[in-house]
C-alpha cells in the first residue's frame, strides 16, 4: 500500500483541465450571483426566503469549488514546499477571495435589515438548517463596516497582513543555523527546523549547542520579524477599533463563538495546573543534573534510552484495535483512511515538517505525517485521525454547518490521543509506558504552561502595540517576562527563550489573534469529555458523536450544553485536570524507577 496520499478525488494533477474550469466557473459564478443580487435585492416579486435561499446555495457552490481548488494546491505544496505551480495556484485562488468576501458582505448587510428573520427561517427546512449561521451573519454585521470599506480592507490585506505573514514564513523557512564545532561535535550548517528537532536529541551537548545556535541565528532576522509582528498586530488593533470591539481579545472571542466567562474558567484551571507541571519539570531537571530548574535546552530532552520502535503497520493496528474497543465507527473510519490512501506517511526532502489533518469539502480528509517509528508517532497518528473523524461526523452537514472554530478544533484529536494513552497505561510494559507517558506529560507542559506564556505575551503585546511600535529588545523582554510568570521556578531563567515570538507562526495571522488558548481549551475539554465517558460507559458514545456534529452550528457554550456541560463552570475543566494530574503523578513514580 502506498505511503503517499491520493489526491485524485480532488484533481488528477495540476494539468487536470477541471482545475482551471473550476477557477473560471468560480469567477463567473461570483459575477452572476452579484448581478442577480443587485438586480433583485429590492424586487418585491421575489420573497425574502427565496432570496436568502438563492444566495446561500450560490455562495455554497462557490465556496465548495474554491475550497477544493485551494485544498489541492495546499496539500501538494505541503509535500513539496518548492513546488512553484502549487504556489502559483494558491496565489490565483487568493486573488479571488476579496470578490467572495464582497458577496458575503452584501448578503450580511441584506440580512441585517430584515425585520422578521426568525419567521422567514421557518418557511423551509433548508433555511431552518442554516438558522444558526444566518443569525451569526446578522451578529457579524453589527461589527462590519460599509461594503466599500470592507472590500478595501479585504483587498489591502493582500499587500498588508497577508504579505507580512508570507514574509515571516519565508524568512523562517529559509533560515540556516551555523552549528560550531564544540565538545567533539563537528561544525555544520542546518535549516532551523532540523536544529529545533535537536531539542529531542539523546545527547545533552547536541541539545545545548542547538539551543544556543538557534538563538544566535534568530538575531539575523529579528528586525524584519519585528516589522512583521508590529504590522500584523497593528492591523488587528485597527480592525478591532473599526469594528467596535473592546479589544483584539474581545474580537477573537466573538469570532471563536466563545463567551469570555468560558475563557476565564479555562485560564483559572490552567493557572491551577502550573505548580503540578513545575513539579514534573523540577524532578526531570534533577534527573538531568540541574539544580536551578530546567534550562530551555532540556525541556524536551528524552529520559532514559527508549529504543522501542513501532513500524507504521504496527501503529495502524494499535490505533485500529484501540479505536474499535472504544467505538467501532471510529475504527471503521480509520481503516477507510488507511485503505483509501488518505495518509501521507514518511519524511521526504521538500516535505513540510510536523503533522496535520485537512478536512476537505468533498467529505474526505487527508493526514500528513512525518512518521519516524517512535512511540510518539503512534499518538500523532491517532491525534490526526481524530481530526479526520470530526470531519467525518460533519460530512453530511451543509457546507456552512461544517465550520467549527479554533477552540473546538482540538477536541476530537485530543480525545483520540487519550484512547491510546489509556490503553498504553493498562497494557504496555513499564519501559513503553514510561516513554509514552513522558511524551504526554511533556505535551501537557507545552499546551498548558507554554501556551499560557504565549497568551500572556500576546495580551501584553496588544496593550503595548496600541501606543507604540515595539523594538526587538522590547519584544524579547516581554517574552522573557511571560515565560517567567508561566514557568516559574520550573525553568532556569538563565536559559529561557526570548526569541519565541520570532519562531511561532501563530502570532503572524491577522485573522487568528490569540491563536494559543484554543489548544489548552481543546486539551482540557477533551480530557473532561473522556472523564465523562469513564463514568457513563457506552451510553456516552451517542452523546459524543452528537456533540461533534453540533460543532459547526452552535456556540461553544451550547456545544457543551448538548452533553449537559456548563463550560463557564470551572468544575468541568477541573475534571479534565484531574486526569492530567493522574498522568503526572504516575510519571513521577515511574521516574523514580525508570530514569
Amino acid at each position: 500500500m502506498s505511503t503517499y496520499w491520493d489526491l485524485t478525488s480532488l484533481y488528477t494533477s495540476f494539468d487536470d483541465p477541471k482545475m482551471e474550469q473550476d477557477l473560471a466557473q468560480i469567477k463567473e459564478d461570483i459575477k452572476t450571483l452579484k448581478t442577480w443580487f443587485q438586480n433583485n435585492r429590492d424586487n418585491e416579486a421575489i420573497g425574502d426566503s427565496q432570496k436568502i435561499t438563492h444566495m446561500m446555495t450560490g455562495l455554497t457552490s462557490i465556496k465548495f469549488k474554491s475550497s477544493r481548488y485551494e485544498a489541492y494546491a495546499r496539500l501538494e505544496a505541503s509535500t513539496n514546499t518548492t513546488h512553484q505551480v502549487a504556489q502559483e495556484k494558491l496565489n490565483r485562488i487568493e486573488a479571488v477571495e476579496p470578490d467572495i468576501k464582497e458577496l458575503d458582505i452584501m448578503f450580511q448587510s441584506y440580512l441585517s435589515h430584515l425585520d422578521e428573520l426568525d419567521n422567514l427561517l421557518h418557511t423551509s427546512a433548508y433555511l431552518e438548517e442554516h438558522a444558526f449561521i444566518l443569525h451569526e451573519m446578522v451578529a457579524k454585521q453589527q461589527h462590519s463596516l460599509d461594503s466599500d470599506t470592507e472590500l478595501i480592507i479585504a483587498k489591502m490585506k493582500n499587500t498588508g497582513s497577508t504579505a507580512w505573514t508570507k514574509l515571516h514564513q519565508q524568512l523562517l523557512s529559509n533560515l540556516q543555523v551555523d552549528l560550531p564545532a564544540v565538545d567533539g561535535l563537528k561544525e555544520e550548517t542546518k535549516p532551523i527546523s532540523a536544529v529545533r528537532n535537536m531539542a529531542y536529541a539523546q545527547d545533552q551537548k547536541v541539545r545545548k549547542r542547538a539551543y544556543e545556535s538557534e538563538l544566535k541565528a534568530y538575531e539575523k532576522i529579528t528586525l524584519p520579524m519585528a516589522a512583521c509582528i508590529n504590522g500584523i498586530k497593528g492591523e488587528a488593533i485597527t480592525q478591532s477599533h473599526l469594528r467596535d470591539f473592546d479589544s483584539p481579545l474581545d474580537m477573537s472571542l466573538f469570532y471563536s463563538r466563545m463567551d469570555p466567562s468560558i475563557l476565564d474558567a479555562l485560564l483559572e484551571t490552567m493557572r491551577e495546573a502550573l505548580p503540578l507541571i513545575r513539579k514534573f519539570m523540577k524532578k526531570k531537571a534533577h534527573v538531568l543534573g540541574h539544580d536551578k530548574g530546567m534550562p530551555w535546552y532540556d525541556l524536551y530532552a528524552p529520559l532514559g534510552e527508549n529504543n522501542a520502535l513501532v513500524s507504521y503497520e504496527e501503529a495502524k493496528k494499535i490505533v485500529y484495535d484501540n479505536f474499535h474497543n472504544f467505538n467501532p465507527d471510529l475504527a471503521h473510519f480509520a481503516q477507510m483512511a488507511f485503505d483509501k490512501n488518505w495518509v501521507d506517511v514518511e519524511p521526504r526532502a521538500g516535505k513540510r515538517g510536523g503533522a496535520f489533518c485537512y478536512n476537505l469539502p468533498i467529505g474526505e480528509s487527508r493526514v500528513l505525517l512525518n512518521y519516524d517509528s517512535a512511540l510518539s508517532d503512534v499518538i500523532t497518528l491517532a491525534h490526526e485521525l481524530g481530526h479526520g473523524y470530526h470531519g467525518h461526523c460533519l460530512k453530511d452537514e451543509h457546507l456552512y454547518n461544517r465550520r467549527y472554530t479554533m477552540p473546538i478544533a482540538e477536541t476530537a484529536s485530543t480525545f483520540c490521543e487519550t484512547i491510546i494513552i489509556k490503553s498504553a497505561m493498562a497494557h504496555w510494559d513499564d519501559e513503553k509506558r514510561f516513554a509514552i507517558l513522558h511524551d504526554q506529560v511533556t505535551r501537557y507542559m507545552a499546551i498548558i504552561m507554554d501556551i499560557y506564556s504565549r497568551f500572556l505575551f500576546e495580551d501584553d503585546l496588544f496593550k503595548q502595540r496600541e501606543h507604540a511600535t515595539l523594538s526587538v529588545s522590547k519584544l524579547c523582554d516581554m517574552m522573557a517576562s511571560a515565560q517567567k510568570e508561566a514557568y516559574g521556578d520550573g525553568l532556569d531563567h538563565t536559559y529561557n527563550h526570548p526569541y519565541m515570538w520570532v519562531n511561532k507562526v501563530h502570532y503572524y495571522y491577522v485573522d487568528r489573534n490569540y491563536y494559543n488558548f484554543p489548544y489548552a481549551f481543546g486539551l482540557l475539554f477533551a480530557k473532561g469529555l473522556y472523564a465523562m465517558y469513564e463514568k457513563e460507559g457506552d451510553s456516552f458514545l451517542t452523546k459524543y458523536d452528537t456533540l461533534l456534529r453540533a460543532t459547526g452550528k452552535n456556540t461553544i457554550y451550547d456545544i457543551g450544553q448538548h452533553v449537559g456541560i456548563d463550560l463557564t463552570d470551572v468544575a468541568f475543566f477541573k475534571g479534565g485536570l484531574d486526569m492530567i494530574r493522574d498522568d503526572v503523578n504516575m510519571l513521577l513514580k515511574l521516574i523514580e524507577t525508570m530514569a
